[in-house]
């Protein structure tokens, strides 16, 4: 069950919203959502324990993880039951998995443009690379970067598709305290230029000062 505390902020357009949602787990195991809007220009923290559905909801919103009942809405694009949009993860949503991944055989800039190329873009985010401190690291294999260098490439790859809707995966869940702030201080800054929604997920209650929003789980 959700309960949301909002703070104050500007009545904005909906950038995202679902009915009550169900998903399945399994023959015996199934996890129901209430409804969820997200405005243009936010910045909103899912919270809750492990095992609380955090990442099954954020999979579903992502058009990994199927629902059973419900529907999620970016603009004209709709996930029901029946199907995702093909171009769901191209057009409407932005995505930064708990786990990062990368082609173990490329370099950061090959993976940055494979991943423009799935999304029929030429934008590789270089600046953004830039911005977090990866530029000597466009050569590098992936896999070779830390922890935190690899969840801040994530971003850059989710920055590129310029979408309306950001979702982050519990994307500081591994990071030290000077990494988990260095990427959220990274999402905050593109949603302020970019005026995405934001939805980060997390356990930990000392980062919703970064939100203007909370969901609980």
């Amino acid at each position: 069950m959700f309960v949301v505390n909002p703070r104050r902020f500007e009545l904005m357009s909906e950038a995202l919203h679902t009915t009550a949602l169900k998903v399945i787990l399994s023959a015996s195991s199934d996890l129901a959502f209430q409804s969820v809007s997200l405005s243009e220009n936010s910045f909103t923290m899912l919270r809750g324990a492990s095992g609380s559905g955090k990442s099954t909801l954020m999979h579903a919103l992502a058009g990994l993880q199927p629902i059973a009942k419900g529907h999620i809405q970016v603009g004209n694009n709709i996930i029901t039951s029946r199907q995702v949009p093909k171009d769901w993860r191209r057009v409407s949503i932005g995505f930064i998995p708990q786990r990062p991944f990368f082609w173990p055989s490329l370099t950061v800039k090959q993976n940055l443009s494979l991943s423009a190329w799935c999304k029929e873009s030429r934008e590789l985010g270089l600046d953004w690379v830039d911005k977090l401190g990866l530029t000597p690291k466009l050569n590098q294999n992936a896999h070779s970067l830390s922890l935190g260098e690899q969840q801040r490439l994530s971003a850059v790859r989710a920055f590129a598709n310029h979408a309306p809707v950001l979702l982050a995966d519990e994307p500081i869940a591994s990071l030290d305290q000077r990494n988990a702030e260095l990427l959220l201080d990274s999402l905050k800054t593109y949603q302020a230029e970019s005026g995405c929604a934001v939805l980060f997920a997390s356990h930990d209650p000392q980062w919703k000062s970064y939100a203007n929003q909370v969901i609980e789980l």
